[in-house]
Parts: C-alpha cells; structure tokens; sequence
C-alpha cells in the first residue's frame, strides 16, 4: 500500500510524503503505482518549473518521495493541493492501495 503523509501547520502545506508502493499488480504493470507516481513526479515538476520552490529540497529514494519545507506561497499551496485531489481521486477508486493522512 503506498501511503501519503500530510503535514499541515496553520493550516498550510509544510510537509508532503509518499512512500511504499501500491502493490496492486505485478512490478511494470500496477496502474495504480503509476497514477500515484504520474501525479507526484507532475507536481514536483510544476513547484520546480512554475514557482520558486527549491527542487534540491526534493527527497527521490526507492520507495519514498519526500516534499520538504513547502512555502507559504500561494501557488505553492495550490499545487501541492491539486496533488492532494488527485491522490484523493484515485483513492476512491482504490482504496485498498492508497492512503492518505493528514496531520
């Protein structure tokens, strides 16, 4: 199960993490796994390409995307809540593969 940590403070974005993989098919042919990562890797491009985000923040490991010390900008937050609605779209139509928490 790939699981989505969200950590709010005051109400904002300040932590996204994604981690785990959803298991819902075999290695190369989950689609679930490949919706979750078309979404997350379209986002991390968008906060570096469309705003001032540092992307270097940015944790890649095998398993794990972590989006650190998400700013207070407006169109920062709006992104990283795009990405929240999307992840929460596939959910409703998987979910036994995604979970998503927000603190």
């Amino acid at each position: 199960m790939t699981q989505v940590t969200v950590t709010k403070k005051n109400n904002l974005f300040w932590e996204i993490e994604i981690k785990g993989h959803a298991l819902s098919g075999k290695y190369n042919e989950d689609i679930v796994c490949a919706g979750i990562s078309s979404v997350v890797f379209g986002i991390c491009n968008a906060l570096s390409e469309l705003t001032n985000y540092n992307e270097d923040l940015i944790i890649f490991k095998e398993g794990l995307i972590k989006i650190p010390q998400i700013s207070e900008e407006k169109e920062v937050q709006l992104i990283c809540e795009v990405m929240i609605v999307q992840l929460e779209t596939i959910k409703r139509s998987y979910p036994q593969y995604i979970e998503i928490a927000i603190k």
